[in-house]
């Protein structure tokens, strides 16, 4: 029997792990020892778990002011996206993250047009209406997060 350097437990010979503690003896034996040498196969090889990438947020973190702004631009259609656009302008520098939601307030009020069709637009005028309420949520949590296909259509650059 063999005695873990680890733990101090009593082991059989022929065991490559303690079963206590887990210490690997295999890993343990010098390269140059030939009793532990042919027990001890190839290290074992890991992958890296994919992470996906985190949400784009504009600044870290978003002034409260860009919030209510970005708000207003997806709620109140066409007023919200211009109230949006040109209050979000700091020093001849126009957020990003407002330019995002104005752009998404516009192509969204440009899709909510289809809702004056008498039935199938009134269904449509309910989807948007969830849209609006996802998009409010997102710009709340400061994030730039797209609704569907309404962010990713680019009217205002």
């Amino acid at each position: 029997m063999k005695t873990c350097p680890k733990c101090g437990a009593q082991i059989a010979d022929e065991a490559a792990f303690c079963t206590v503690c887990g210490f690997s003896f295999a890993a343990a034996a010098p390269q140059g020892d030939p009793a532990q040498g042919a027990q001890a196969g190839p290290a074992p090889q890991y992958q890296q778990v994919y992470q996906a990438p985190p949400v784009v947020n504009y600044p870290s973190p978003v002034n409260p002011c860009d919030k209510v702004l970005g708000i207003v631009a997806v709620w109140f259609s066409i007023v919200g996206v211009i109230l949006a656009y040109w209050g979000g302008d700091v020093n001849g520098q126009r957020s990003e993250y407002l330019k995002f939601y104005a752009n998404e307030g516009l192509v969204m009020f440009l899709f909510s047009l289809i809702s004056i069709i008498p039935f199938i637009g009134w269904f449509w005028g309910l989807f948007m209406f969830v849209c609006q309420i996802i998009a409010i949520v997102n710009a709340c949590k400061g994030e730039a997060k797209p609704v569907l296909f309404f962010g990713t259509l680019r009217i205002i650059k």
